[in-house]
């Protein structure tokens, strides 16, 4: 049966890849169906767009964007948009700018804790990738401070440790409304990911989204099941995937997880009635 994955990340976020290796490695498992959702960007979009049909893939444009929810962060998926929408790359352009401005002022705490490491920069940054925390902890776990990744933020830059700096975040619903303005559908992220996000998805979905990502490689078949039942007791959309970050996080997932194809039609089907 074909599959979609509509939740992957490319180096132009926190992912180890450029598009065209996302766009390769999903071909290889299998997948119909992609969207690049990079984390408060579309930078990525279009070169993941054109190796996508250069594949014979099914592509949508796609975003993750960083909201703010009840004193939570919560994160926003959105597909079909228009990557050129003129608004929507304004407001990414300046999440992007706080991320930099963000990762710098870690860098700051952690010398300040006489850790001192050479910002990961190199051929992301070139690309116009954002740095960002995982970054972070990978070049603290290269540098011999820490025994792994995990561990760096759990001693350093997680939240409430001594190197964390909160994320800018703007409000769900303005997140929902730049998708929407761009002429795409808004998705709760993994909502099965923490007990918080689960306890406040019924108040979080009085917003005006369109779907939730049922399918996620931190979902359960049972929590699957239950968000499911839940999207077709609302009337939402279904979207999900791998998630995949590629190695930067030590395993690649596409393929791990596999979104129905009639979910993805389904979608498309939305997207043209918009």
């Amino acid at each position: 049966m074909s599959f979609a994955d509509l939740h992957t990340h490319s180096h132009y976020s926190d992912g180890a890849d450029a598009p065209a290796a996302v766009v390769d490695r999903a071909v290889g498992a299998g997948v119909f169906a992609l969207a690049i959702t990079d984390h408060d960007t579309v930078d990525g979009v279009e070169e993941g767009a054109v190796a996508a049909s250069a594949a014979g893939l099914d592509y949508l444009p796609g975003t993750e964007i960083s909201g703010l929810f009840e004193h939570h962060e919560v994160h926003v998926v959105g597909l079909g948009i228009d990557p050129a929408h003129e608004a929507l790359r304004i407001r990414l352009q300046s999440f992007a700018e706080s991320r930099r401005v963000r990762f710098h002022a870690i860098l700051d705490k952690l010398r300040d804790l006489d850790i001192h490491i050479a910002p990961p920069g190199g051929a992301r940054e070139k690309h116009g990738g954002v740095l960002g925390r995982l970054h972070l902890a990978r070049a603290l776990w290269k540098a011999g401070y820490t025994k792994s990744a995990q561990e760096g933020f759990d001693r350093y830059i997680g939240a409430g440790r001594p190197a964390y700096v909160p994320k800018p975040l703007v409000p769900a619903e303005l997140a929902i409304g730049m998708i929407h303005d761009a002429g795409g559908l808004a998705f709760v992220a993994h909502p099965g990911l923490g007990n918080t996000l689960r306890r406040m998805l019924p108040r979080l979905l009085a917003l005006p989204f369109d779907g939730i990502e049922a399918y996620h490689v931190s979902h359960t078949p049972a929590r699957t099941e239950t968000l499911l039942g839940l999207a077709k007791d609302r009337n939402l959309l279904v979207a999900g995937g791998s998630d995949c970050h590629g190695s930067i996080k030590d395993r690649p997932l596409i393929g791990s997880v596999r979104v129905p194809g009639e979910c993805y039609f389904r979608i498309m089907d939305a997207l043209a009635a918009r």
